[in-house]
Parts: C-alpha cells; sequence; structure tokens
C-alpha cells in the first residue's frame, strides 16, 4: 500500500512539474517587432540644376541731345540655371546661382523727329547668391547680383526730320544706325521654391533688373559731324518666372536617430 502511495505522489509530482514548465513557456515574451528606421531630415543642401521660363516689363530711356524720350519694352525668356545651396544647423540656406536666359523682350517707340526708336534684349543673365528660410520643403528667399545683357537700339530718322543740320547729306533718304552692346549691371528679387517629390523642387520668382547709361559714338548722322557720346540709353526690366528644378545626390541628410 505504501509503495502504492508513493509511486501516485511521484506521478502527481511529474504532472504538476509538466504544466508548470507548459505554463512557463506559455508566459515567454514573444521576439521583439523590427523597428523601423528612422525617417531621415530633408536638407536644401546639394547641388541643382533646373529651367525657368517667364516674361519681362521694361522701360529703355533713351537721350540724343537735345531730345530724349522713354518707352515700354515686353516680351518672354527662357533658360537655364545652376547653382548650389547649403542649410546650416536650422532654417537658413544660404547658395550661389549662375543662369542664362535667351529672350525676345522688344519695344519701339515713334519720337519726333526721330521717325522711330527700338530697343530688343536678346539675351540676359547673371550671377547671384541667394539667402533664405527653410520651412521643411519651403525655402523663402531673396536673391540678386550681377546682371548681364545684350541689348540692341536702333534709331530711325526721317528724312524731313527737322534737325540742327538739314539732312541732305544722304539725298534725303531715311538715315538707321544700330547700336548693340554687351551691357552690365545689378539685380534683386525673391521667390519661394517648394520640393515636391524627391530630387525635385518647383519655383516662383520676381526679379527686377538694371543696367545703367551707356553712351555710343556715331559720326554717320548728318546733324553730329563731331564724333561724341550723343546717344545713351538706360535699361531697367521687371521679371517674373516659374521654375524647374533638379537637385544632385540624395535629397535627406543624415537619419535622425530616436533617444529613448
Amino acid at each position: 500500500m505504501q509503495r502504492h502511495i508513493s509511486r501516485l505522489a511521484g506521478t502527481t509530482a511529474a504532472l504538476l512539474l509538466t504544466g508548470t514548465s507548459l505554463f512557463a513557456a506559455d508566459l515567454t515574451a514573444p521576439p521583439p517587432a523590427p523597428v523601423p528606421p528612422p525617417v531621415p531630415a530633408f536638407t536644401w543642401t546639394g547641388f541643382e540644376l533646373g529651367a525657368q521660363v517667364g516674361g519681362g516689363v521694361g522701360r529703355t530711356t533713351l537721350a540724343l541731345p537735345p531730345f530724349a524720350t522713354a518707352y515700354d519694352t515686353s516680351g518672354p525668356f527662357g533658360g537655364i540655371h545652376v547653382g548650389f545651396n547649403y542649410q546650416f544647423t536650422g532654417p537658413l540656406v544660404v547658395g550661389l546661382q549662375a543662369e542664362y536666359n535667351f529672350a525676345g523682350i522688344t519695344g519701339r517707340a515713334s519720337a519726333p523727329p526721330l521717325d522711330f526708336v527700338t530697343t530688343s534684349i536678346r539675351e540676359f543673365g547673371s550671377a547671384d547668391g541667394r539667402i533664405g528660410l527653410a520651412f521643411d520643403r519651403v525655402l523663402i528667399y531673396g536673391i540678386g547680383g550681377f546682371a548681364y545683357g545684350d541689348i540692341r537700339n536702333q534709331i530711325l530718322l526721317a528724312p524731313t526730320a527737322v534737325l540742327p543740320f538739314p539732312n541732305l547729306a544722304l539725298g534725303g533718304l531715311p538715315v538707321t544706325r544700330d547700336f548693340a552692346a554687351n551691357r552690365y549691371g545689378w539685380n534683386a528679387g525673391g521667390g519661394i521654391e517648394y520640393n515636391f517629390y524627391g530630387n525635385w523642387t518647383a519655383r516662383a520668382e520676381y526679379r527686377y533688373y538694371s543696367w545703367p547709361s551707356k553712351g555710343f559714338v556715331d559720326a554717320g548722322f548728318p546733324f553730329n559731324p563731331i564724333a561724341i557720346p550723343f546717344h545713351t540709353s538706360r535699361e531697367t526690366l521687371h521679371t517674373g518666372r516659374l521654375g524647374l528644378t533638379y537637385k544632385f545626390g540624395w535629397p535627406y541628410s543624415a537619419p535622425v536617430v530616436a533617444k529613448y
């Protein structure tokens, strides 16, 4: 009898130990779920290349002593830009940019005793600095610097014009003079740029250009027998544009490491 009691006690103990093991196995914590990689922070740092299209309205001020006139110019333009931006720790962004544009900006006016005067801006470009504040993927910036322009003026004198010297040297024919020169001045403006997908950004921008007065010498006019810089012109231009830019390299900075 005592032997049966011992066997029963042993069997019961074994069952209890087995149940305890199974219960303990049930309480084992499952393996941790994989932690997703930290979300990288966007940065404006990097090289960029893009294109822009827009339009401009300007003003030509022309002086042909003792006469002077001013008239409007307007037309489209388009070109490319290249640059580099650097974003400091925080929202401050600085950069350099160069651009080149083909243009069809023209203007024409009748300015007695001149028959017609015309202006044509064929090309213009700039080398600029940029500074702005970034709000994540939105950049608000100012821009400005050196400006170049291929600007051409034409003056047409009517054969019947009343001039200090009679227009008889060419038998009463109209006299046309073309004045073309590379012009150098400055520009300033501002805009907003948005990173809308991957490495691509879009921008909208206003820019003002000023090319100071330049004098031209031409002894070809009948009333100007002495070669003096009698013709001067000054050009200003207001422009608006839309641009599309590609940022080279991965558009994100080092990952932000979460702290626990």
